[in-house]
């Protein structure tokens, strides 16, 4: 899991552009949108399939501390 920052929303809330490692990375597409819930049912981390250059990368935002993240290919 490596920390991202992202540059530019669509909607408020889906990743449309994004910074890491240097690199300024646009997303084509959401593929998906997931919220992860806390045993007390409150939205806790969005998840985000999306497309970059034909390859899918999964993102993910913590909502207490609105970190966003990078997640390892096949991390869930």
């Amino acid at each position: 899991m490596e920390p991202i920052q992202i540059l530019e929303q669509r909607f408020n809330l889906f990743p449309a552009k994004f910074s890491w490692r240097g690199q300024i990375i646009s997303i084509d597409a959401v593929a998906e949108c997931r919220t992860e819930l806390a045993p007390s049912g409150r939205s806790e981390v969005y998840h985000f399939l999306v497309r970059v250059n034909g390859k899918f990368l999964h993102l993910s935002q913590r909502l207490a501390s609105g970190q966003w993240w990078l997640l390892p290919e096949g991390a869930d």
